[in-house]
């Protein structure tokens, strides 16, 4: 007996030498009873406690830091600091709606000597960091985009093939140092790598049912499984080789701390917070809307992100709720993705001037924005043109949302030539929405434009992705022309193109055409009075029956006529295709109103 308790002292003694390298503590602490030794549990109660997820460390080394720097991880050795710094990088697809795209560059620095090395640059701003189990790797996600680094190498792992992949999370295997499992937006069993023999399973290739998510505790772990009969995804508990040990809850896991964790709706939309794994029934539904990041936070607290719905900027709504579900606090903030501090205290949100979250003091530092100049007010005044009308489109095509509101602040029909944005909206507002759905997220980029404030005019290519929670998604972009009137920047054409040879083209087939109608010798069942006048010309692509974004790669035009019938104002369109010789031919002609 006494030889057994000299033993543990003495492992106890070096255990404390080894944690006096250096004042950082690995903090990844385990919070654990008897259960350590995997043994049967009755009644389907876990009789664990989990764990606190935070790393402690003393932070002298980063309180003097310059700003503009954030602070990922401490190696697993206490000798290597991880940061990531902002990359000023020209203007390209800039964010007008939704998550600002940040570029950073990772620098890893020898605490003993000082010395930095860039480890990755020009990634996405990171929000998670995770070392595999023997500390020689380190995988950074954040804006989709996941990279790997090789600490004994020094070098980037599967860095093409990643950079090609949309990755929204990941976790390393608790078995295997060198494998990781994927999260992507449609698949939350997404690819598994293999970092050894640079190979990539795909999820349809694997046999593993449940992969892993999250750590637990010692011998257990969170993982996502598929639900063969709904086709759903689960949370369960696993142990380490795989096999499922509780089912948790319907969703996609997000974070745990202790006994509790978060999971949000399979594609994203609701936010599910569990307080106890041992009793998953008592589930808190802290948001319905698509929740953009969430952690938890010192104390067992939950920060997570919204849209924030005004489209006068782009601003998102930081969330803090406390260890009840309650929440305690909601923030206007720049950004909607949250990089958090090892301890779990501080908090940087993306997007301008990254602001900082005091968690522990439940305070959000204000942005260190610059002045604009005249020149970005304009632009930031387009941009809620673009954001709002844009809105007011989908709303309606979505939600059946008819907002003479936006309508009136964001459309307008102008002349010379002419562009009817707001006639178009008037006419989409009179179809029917056949199954209108509640809610939806939108992302909007400025993909190409061209502003001549002589003439206060604009034109614009945007691209714009939408999500619904049933899995419905769309990528698509528009070209709109923008006019300034009394102050008030407007969308006057979709796909209008005034500037264009191929409007002057088409402008004289009309003329034809219609002298050609009115005559009887082309559509002899229609009518068109005398006094018809050509309005709008719009270009389209007919294949995929959306709006042209060039008016070269334009397969129809949609023409609008306007007339006098029977003293009333009359509106016709007439429709012109292009032939595979690339003749413009008209094909149909119909009365508006």
């Amino acid at each position: 007996m006494k030889k057994t308790i000299l033993f543990i002292c003495i492992l106890f003694l070096l255990f404390l030498v080894g944690c006096q390298h250096r004042d950082i503590k690995e903090g990844q602490v385990y919070i654990v009873k008897e259960s350590d030794s995997l043994k049967e549990h009755t009644d389907d109660i876990l009789q664990i406690e989990g764990r606190i997820p935070f790393q402690k460390y003393d932070n002298d080394f980063w309180a003097q830091r310059e700003p503009g720097k954030i602070f990922l991880t401490v190696s697993p050795d206490g000798q290597e600091i991880y940061f990531m710094e902002r990359l000023e990088l020209v203007e390209t697809e800039q964010v007008i709606m939704g998550d600002p795209e940040d570029r950073v560059r990772i620098i890893c620095e020898n605490l003993e000597t000082a010395e930095q090395k860039i480890v990755a640059t020009n990634i996405p701003f990171v929000t998670k960091t995770l070392w595999n189990n023997s500390g020689d790797k380190v995988a950074f996600g954040g804006g989709g985009r996941l990279t790997i680094y090789d600490v004994q190498k020094e070098k980037l792992i599967m860095e093409d093939k990643l950079s090609q992949e949309t990755i929204i999370n990941f976790f390393w295997s608790p078995t295997n140092d060198n494998k990781l499992y994927s999260e992507q937006p449609e698949l939350s069993n997404g690819s598994i790598y293999y970092l050894d023999s640079l190979k990539v399973t795909e999820a349809y290739g694997t046999r593993e049912e449940s992969y892993f998510k999250g750590r637990l505790d010692a011998n257990y772990y969170y993982g996502t499984q598929w639900d063969l009969v709904t086709g759903g995804i689960n949370t369960v508990i696993l142990e380490k080789h795989g096999d499922v040990v509780k089912n948790v809850i319907p969703g996609r896991f997000r974070d745990s701390y202790q006994r509790a964790l978060v999971a949000v709706g399979d594609q994203g939309f609701g936010l599910y917070y569990v307080k106890d794994i041992n009793a998953p029934e008592e589930v808190i539904e802290l948001t319905k809307d698509y929740v953009y990041d969430v952690k938890f936070v010192t104390d067992g607290k939950i920060a997570f992100t919204t849209k924030k719905q005004d489209y006068k900027d782009n601003l998102f709504y930081l969330h803090l709720v406390d260890s009840n579900g309650k929440q305690k606090h909601k923030f206007e903030v720049h950004g909607a993705s949250i990089s958090l501090m090892p301890d779990g205290t501080t908090g940087y949100i993306n997007g301008p001037g990254w602001q900082q979250v005091d968690f522990a003091a439940e305070k959000l530092l204000p942005a260190n924005t610059d002045t604009l100049t005249p020149a970005e007010n304009e632009k930031n005044q387009i941009y809620q043109t673009l954001r709002g009308a844009m809105a007011t489109l989908y709303d309606f095509q979505l939600k059946g949302d008819r907002s003479q509101t936006g309508l009136k602040n964001f459309f307008a029909n102008t002349d010379n030539p002419h562009q009817w944005a707001y006639t178009d909206m008037e006419l989409l507002f009179r179809q029917e929405i056949p199954s209108p759905i509640h809610i939806y997220t939108m992302k909007m980029k400025l993909k190409k434009h061209e502003t001549n404030f002589t003439n206060d005019t604009a034109s614009v290519i945007i691209g714009v992705e939408l999500k619904t929670p049933s899995g419905e998604t769309e990528s698509l972009d528009y070209a709109l022309e923008l006019v300034k009137i009394e102050e008030n920047w407007l969308v006057t054409g979709f796909s209008t193109f005034p500037a264009s040879p191929e409007r002057q083209e088409i402008e004289v087939i009309i003329e034809s055409t219609i002298a050609a109608i009115q005559k009887g010798e082309l559509f002899p069942d229609r009518f068109l009075p005398e006094a018809t006048e050509i309005g709008q010309i719009q270009f389209w692509r007919s294949g995929i029956n959306h709006l042209a974004t060039t008016a070269q790669n334009a397969n129809l035009v949609k023409v609008l006529l306007q007339s006098t019938n029977n003293d009333q104002p009359a509106l016709y369109e007439l429709i012109l295709e292009k032939s595979v010789q690339g003749a413009w031919k008209p094909s149909e002609l119909n009365q508006l109103k």
